[in-house]
């Protein structure tokens, strides 16, 4: 499956949007708000189109406004929006690093309205950039990884617009128990989310005020939080309905802690996910947790003292209504944890087994040859060498539902595997065969027959050229991360072609150290093969000229 013609068409408007005379009147509000989108993904705002884009696209009908991953997106393309009188109710500036504290204080002039406002990575905003913005409509706040706000900007922001829901201030490492207090005592009742991860600076203030203040906060996110304690997460979570609750590597959090915060969560008898990576649990808080009748998604990775035992109880206890396990970097598994899995999970949609160096799964593929297969959308077994083909084998035949397969560091994996997962996976999205012994061939079947793909990681497979390259550039329009260090015979040309192919941005990550000095490959038009041409010997050029004869 290639693009629509819708998206062609598009395509062909956005790289001809210069000469197109009296674009703005045939297009719909959406198709120009898509437009300006993808003019963004595959940088096409230069000097000659913006008067066009500027006149053509900026209107004051304009509802949803996305400028995403765009070095061309400055101070003044957000002046000139600002004056085009759109209020939109969406707006996300993502990863353009021209973008100043000016430019969002022209934005901000267009944002009364606004409901959902993502402002991320935007690396030379600062408080002073943010606290102009106001609007009581907004619901959805994203300030994610803008790293050069302060207490003072977020503080200001929240008091100038104090009906958010959902909040991610995710990475802002200079904000502190201020924020976090004004977060809760402003936002109240009002407030369902809240990302805070990596904010280091906070402590158990900040989880009392949200424990006092936030009694429908549902969803809560505290991973890197290496302050807080455990006296603060049991009061927010005695005091609040949390669904969603992530304190992983919160290392000051201990055992006993931990059983309290776990007991206080089997009471409130609303938690559906928890995850806990890198933390220290007992066999007692294992118990407590794997008895709480709402839990259906659990993350235990890199938890050192998980043992077989563990394993077997969570099984019995919560493998009725568990739908995904992630066991992942737990080294103390073994086989018998694979058993334990694979004898009382019936229900399970996701599972992780990664690094796990004593497991070699055959037990596993009961879950496989069943009727449980068709259930599996996640599967990660990266790194857990010892898995034997066998059991690979029955996962890429039996789960036809499979949307995100990581097999990465399996030498076993081939091209037979890759067959299998362009045979039987077709609504796959996300795959991952690093260091895998893989071929063009097996890379070429997967693009052809799943085109739902979303990210592919080839990283360490030294034999793919450009061939599979151009089968995924022209077989899966909605590709947005590709994985290539190490693959040194796949050049930039062909990568280049990827990414202005694509719907989307796409993040490429393609270091190739490995690669001989003045490496050229090119396509054999006999054999329809990209093989290496610079080393090949070079033929004397004979001259041919019709001879005059006086």
């Amino acid at each position: 499956m290639g693009k629509t013609l819708r998206d062609c068409c598009l395509a062909c408007i956005a790289r001809n949007i210069s000469t197109i005379s009296r674009l703005g009147t045939f297009l719909s509000v959406r198709d120009k708000e898509i437009l300006l989108e993808r003019l963004c993904w595959h940088g096409l705002l230069t000097t000659q189109s913006i008067p066009n884009v500027t006149y053509h696209l900026f209107s004051d009908t304009l509802q949803r406004v996305n400028l995403s991953y765009c070095n061309q997106v400055d101070d003044k393309l957000l002046e000139v929006l600002s004056q085009s009188g759109c209020r939109p109710k969406h707006v996300t500036v993502h990863h353009c690093p021209n973008v100043t504290n000016r430019g969002i204080i022209s934005l901000s002039k267009i944002l009364w309205d606004v409901e959902g406002l993502k402002l991320r990575r935007l690396e030379q905003i600062t408080s002073e950039g943010i606290q102009s913005i106001a609007s009581k409509s907004l619901k959805y706040l994203n300030l994610r990884r803008c790293h050069g706000i302060t207490d003072a900007g977020l503080i200001a922001i929240i008091r100038n617009c104090p009906n958010i829901e959902k909040l991610n201030v995710n990475r802002l490492h200079k904000l502190t128990d201020a924020s976090i207090v004004c977060i809760a005592e402003t936002l109240g009742s009002r407030l369902v989310e809240l990302d805070a991860r990596e904010l280091t600076f906070i402590t158990s203030k900040s989880t009392m005020a949200i424990g006092d203040n936030c009694p429908n906060l549902t969803r809560a996110v505290f991973e890197s939080c290496v302050r807080l304690e455990g006296d603060g997460l049991i009061h927010i979570t005695t005091h609040c309905p949390l669904v969603y609750l992530d304190l992983s590597l919160c290392y000051k959090v201990g055992k006993e802690d931990m059983t309290n915060v776990v007991a206080a969560i089997k009471a409130r008898s609303s938690l559906q996910r928890f995850v806990c990576i890198g933390m220290t649990v007992s066999s007692v808080c294992i118990e407590v947790l794997s008895s709480t009748p709402s839990l259906t998604h659990l993350c235990l990775c890199g938890i050192q003292e998980l043992s077989d035992g563990m394993i077997d109880m969570i099984s019995r206890l919560a493998g009725s209504h568990l739908v995904e396990l992630d066991v992942s970097n737990c080294l103390q598994l073994t086989d018998n944890a694979c058993s334990s899995i694979a004898n009382h999970c019936q229900n399970l949609e996701a599972l992780g087994l990664m690094h796990l160096g004593e497991v070699r799964g055959t037990e596993l593929s009961r879950l496989f040859l069943d009727k449980r297969a068709e259930n599996f959308k996640c599967i990660t077994l990266s790194g857990t060498k010892n898995l034997p083909i066998s059991v690979i084998k029955a996962i890429v035949e039996n789960c036809s539902n499979l949307e995100v397969l990581t097999m990465a560091g399996l030498k076993s994996i081939s091209d037979e595997i890759a067959f299998s997962v362009a045979a039987h996976c077709r609504s796959i999205m996300q795959i991952s065969f690093r260091n895998c012994d893989l071929t063009d061939l097996g890379v070429c079947q997967i693009a052809i027959h799943c085109p739902k793909l979303v990210m592919i990681a080839l990283a360490g497979i030294h034999d793919l050229t450009d061939k599979c390259i151009i089968a995924l550039a022209e077989n899966c329009p909605c590709l947005n991360e590709l994985y290539l260090s190490g693959c040194a015979k796949i050049t930039k040309q062909a990568v280049t072609y990827l990414m202005d192919c694509a719907i989307g941005w796409v993040y490429v990550n393609h270091s190739t150290p490995n690669a001989p000095f003045g490496l050229l490959m090119a396509k054999d038009l006999d054999k329809g093969e990209y093989t290496r041409v610079d080393d090949l010997p070079l033929e004397p050029l004979v001259r041919r000229t019709n001879a005059i004869h006086v």
